[in-house]
């Protein structure tokens, strides 16, 4: 089932408040063969698990354009597969209720296969209903398997987002907001969803500021069903329970994408113009990804949200965050995104309600080009070709919208970081 484009980028994560120190059952993930070009993803001890994460390698030079299906046992979750990276794929799964003991997370499709690789190897990460972690382990058939524990000390890659002990915030090093302080560490995690949204199936309301969601005719028949047997609830039932509302902020570069107009250098200037979110700020206003410069975010929570929130980034470090006690409502956030990222997600958890916010970040050109109307002109004339690009400033094989933006990025960077001109002052004395 598709919500979204593919293309469309989505993030979200799920963000574990504390560890739990009592044993925990261990759940099973299994990846076996169920046909010439598809696999089959079967789970196991499951009870409890809420959250889990799937990345998988897989030979690229036999297999190729996967597609991710979701299965019964996580029929209801929200889900999303990253399958653009050739050789990659990355599955997350969110759920507000536990899933049951076993049965089918999911089927991996290839449009094709030459020769005999396959998937080669596969790690995972969960969380139970309590957004404790889950040990788990996994294992692929014909490949080297790969088991994971989900503690921050495990295998480096895991999405553990942790804010260095320079965080102001004395009370924990998680970024669940508190008031009193400890001397206990906890140990926060996340479930990361992958940029490249594929699919999503889930009973919170999906909105988004400029687009609605697109249902299919199937899709469609489930949600009515399911808003049936919610209506079949008893009213006091049904007053206690708050509406889940998920958020997802289209960045600039998306904008980009979008932009079908005139491509004079001042023309696509002003498509940075226009905030990303009115209650969310960032400094600089363009970061490029140095993996040193920090951005400063200035987050106001809506007033009808009452409980503190809680911060965590994909493509980047969550560095501190602190409540701004002069304005209510009011967090200062700072973000440290990935040496060399295009896409910086901060996500926002307060309540029943999930924000997804994208910085505007870019990293910076390697290339002789000018930064100025002359290098933009020279950028659009010399595009090169499908199997030779010019310019092609994401490294990513193709000339396309993200390379213009990396280069507005860039000319905007440049002229906000120079300094300034000093004013020349007429002495009055001389005519």
């Amino acid at each position: 089932m598709h919500l979204l484009s593919s293309s469309r980028i989505f993030a979200a994560s799920l963000i574990i408040l504390s560890w739990s120190s009592s044993v925990l059952a261990a759940a099973t993930v299994s990846i076996n063969t169920s046909g010439d070009k598809s696999y089959s993803v079967q789970g196991s001890g499951m009870s409890g698990v809420a959250g889990l994460q799937l990345n998988i390698k897989y030979d690229s030079t036999s297999l190729n354009t996967p597609t991710v299906t979701q299965g019964g046992l996580v029929a209801g979750a929200m889900l999303a597969a990253n399958t653009s990276n050739p050789g990659s794929i990355s599955i997350a799964i969110i759920s507000t209720r536990p899933f049951s003991d076993s049965g089918q997370i999911a089927t991996i499709s290839f449009a094709s296969k030459t020769g005999s690789g396959g998937i080669i190897s596969a790690n995972v990460n969960m969380i139970n209903s309590q957004q404790a972690v889950v040990p788990a382990s996994i294992s692929v058939a014909g490949g080297s398997d790969s088991s994971v524990a989900g503690l921050p000390n495990t295998a480096a890659g895991l999405p553990f987002s942790q804010p260095s002990e320079t965080n102001p915030v004395k009370s924990t090093q998680t970024s669940q907001s508190s008031t009193s302080a400890t001397t206990n560490p906890t140990y926060p995690g996340t479930i990361t969803l992958p940029a490249d949204l594929q699919q999503q199936t889930d009973t919170q309301t999906a909105t988004t500021p400029a687009t609605a969601p697109i249902y299919t005719a199937a899709q469609a028949a489930a949600r009515s069903t399911e808003q049936a047997q919610l209506s079949e609830k008893p009213a006091t039932e049904m007053k206690s329970e708050e509406t889940p509302q998920y958020i997802v902020y289209k960045g600039i570069s998306d904008r980009f994408k979008l932009y079908k107009g005139r491509k004079k250098l001042s023309d696509v200037v002003a498509l940075f113009d226009k905030k990303v979110a009115q209650n969310i700020k960032q400094e600089p206003a363009v970061l490029l990804s140095d993996g040193k410069v920090k951005a400063t975010l200035t987050v106001d929570i809506p007033v009808r949200i009452s409980s503190s929130p809680n911060f965590a980034v994909n493509g980047g470090k969550l560095v501190s965050f602190k409540q701004d006690k002069a304005v209510k409502g009011r967090w200062i956030v700072e973000v440290l995104p990935e040496a060399g990222a295009v896409k910086t997600i901060m996500t926002i958890i307060a309540g029943v309600e999930e924000f997804e916010y994208p910085l505007t970040v870019a990293p910076p050109m390697k290339t002789k080009l000018t930064l100025d109307e002359s290098g933009w002109n020279r950028f659009l004339k010399d595009a090169g070709t499908t199997k030779i690009p010019l310019h092609d400033l994401n490294n990513d094989g193709v000339r396309d919208y993200m390379d213009e933006y990396i280069f507005v990025a860039n000319y905007l960077a440049g002229i906000k970081s120079a300094p300034a001109k000093p004013t020349a002052v007429k002495d009055p004395k001389k005519k």
